[in-house]
């Protein structure tokens, strides 16, 4: 099923905030004890979420399930991700890259992507 989903951070300027993202959140026969599948279908500029297919980084969520978890940790989890990227495994190697490198640039790229593809 799909959720929209709006980022906002009021703790630190974030190059996806305003954006509405669209996440498909897919959830396997074996629910709870296996994970949902999460995938964005709106198109978004992060190191850890494929832009073509919108496949997130499936440790994030897989590695710390428990069948006691439900959509609120998922969407916990997806937030920190867009404001914690993690560069030691990236779906996207250059974007991590420049993330590490070039952070300015990033950030302009990031909001660059975000305003042409999430509405803002």
């Amino acid at each position: 099923s799909a959720v929209l989903f709006s980022h906002t951070n009021a703790q630190a300027e974030s190059p996806y905030e305003g954006g509405m993202f669209e996440i498909d959140i897919a959830f396997p026969s074996e629910y709870p004890f296996k994970a949902p599948k999460v995938k964005f279908n709106t198109q978004i500029y992060h190191p850890n979420i494929k832009k073509d297919s919108g496949e997130i980084c499936a440790d994030v969520i897989i590695n710390n399930w428990a069948p006691t978890l439900n959509v609120r940790f998922v969407m916990n989890t997806v937030k920190t991700l867009l404001t914690d990227p993690n560069t030691d495994s990236p779906l996207e190697p250059e974007i991590a890259e420049l993330y590490s490198s070039d952070r300015e640039k990033f950030i302009a790229n990031a909001k660059a992507h975000t305003a042409e593809f999430a509405g803002v």
